[in-house]
């Protein structure tokens, strides 16, 4: 069957703006440390869920979705005391953390792995506890999660970064010792208390877009 040149340029031009959108990755703030990504059918919350009556920490309402949406918990704190694990056990999510047993984060990397996504753990000392940061790797890109590491060490190691997510910390860290983080996007995840309106921040990297994020906002990583 002979196809109509006329339907078929229709076409083209519709899918194709349909299809960047589908492509398009995007994070959204949910407080303090924690966002969302939607990586296409699996979503990956990093430091979420939290509790909201810990010190310091931004209150939030989950997500309406929360307990259906199929995905992963990616925890780059130390220890369990800030983490809801009342909520969590209300979701169908998997858990990387520091606190879960080798058995079980294997487990749920050979699940993201089965999504083609890659998350590589590594041990990030925030003080004297033993952290995590991530490099999550998607299609091609690389996402870092430096969590409350003090040590810039492993996130200058990492080339041709998507996104990175730093602390205010440590990205004064870096730039305190003179160096480059390999990014395009640059997130602060951890702020003192300064409004983000009003923080001066320094920007250690080459041509990359800085973001100091609101709760509630949603941030265009990559298409």
């Amino acid at each position: 069957m002979r196809h109509h040149p006329l339907r078929t340029l229709l076409f083209l031009v519709v899918a194709l703006p349909l299809h960047a959108a589908a492509q398009r990755v995007t994070a959204t703030h949910l407080g303090n440390s924690a966002f969302r990504i939607g990586l296409g059918g699996w979503t990956l919350f990093i430091d979420f869920p939290y509790r909201p009556d810990c010190p310091g920490c931004d209150r939030y309402t989950p997500p309406p979705d929360l307990g259906e949406v199929d995905g992963t918990a990616l925890i780059t704190r130390a220890g369990p005391e800030h983490f809801d694990s009342v909520r969590f056990r209300a979701t169908r999510l998997d858990l990387l953390a520091p606190f879960v047993p080798a058995g079980e984060q294997a487990a749920a990397l050979s699940r993201l792995e089965a999504q083609g996504i890659y998350a590589y753990p590594q041990a990030a000392a925030d003080g004297d506890k033993a952290g995590a940061s991530y490099i999550v790797s998607y299609r091609g890109r690389r996402l870092c999660f430096t969590g409350d590491a003090q040590d810039p060490a492993p996130l200058l190691a990492a080339r041709d970064l998507a996104a990175a997510f730093v602390s205010e910390a440590l990205l004064r860290t870096v730039h305190a010792q003179g160096k480059r983080i390999d990014t395009r996007v640059l997130v602060v995840t951890r702020r003192e208390a300064t409004p983000a309106d009003s923080l001066d921040l320094p920007t250690p990297c080459d041509a990359c877009r800085l973001v100091v994020p609101h709760q509630g906002e949603v941030i265009e990583l990559f298409r």
